[in-house]
């Protein structure tokens, strides 16, 4: 699968109750090649209208961390671990992250990033049993489970 056949694939899911909350699913954003990829909690009301990831008050708050943080935005790749909005901007259910990881999955096997940054507790307990306080900061490696 390339990315725009997954891209077609996510806007086609209907894999959990959040879709019937949400105006569309949100895919990823990026270059293939990107470095970084950045994975947020799920799409906010702006995203959801606009069906792009991050351009809403917490994605313009991102891009000023990106240039501070001295990395180039053409070398990144903005997604969520759930697809749709959840219903008044509550925090993904964990039913609801399982039934989107697949898709996380497969855009971590097609960008290959050299380095992951988790945009807080939803996205990181995908890859680490330790809390956010505990990890904020820290560097480590992550092994993804071929399937």
């Amino acid at each position: 699968m390339n990315l725009t056949e997954l891209n077609k694939a996510i806007l086609g899911c209907t894999n959990c109750p959040l879709r019937e909350f949400a105006s569309r699913p949100v895919p990823g954003i990026g270059t293939l090649k990107a470095k970084y990829m950045l994975i947020g909690e799920a799409p906010g009301a702006e995203e959801d209208k606009a069906g792009v990831p991050f351009v809403g008050l917490s994605g313009k708050r991102l891009n000023k961390l990106i240039v501070l943080a001295g990395i180039d935005i053409n070398e990144c790749y903005l997604t969520n671990v759930c697809r749709c909005r959840p219903p008044a901007n509550r925090t993904p259910r964990k039913l609801e992250t399982r039934a989107c990881n697949h898709w996380l999955v497969e855009e971590i096997k097609l960008i290959r990033p050299e380095y992951i940054i988790t945009l807080g507790s939803t996205p990181l307990s995908l890859f680490s049993k330790s809390g956010v306080r505990s990890m904020h900061g820290t560097m480590f490696e992550y092994e993804l489970e071929e399937e």
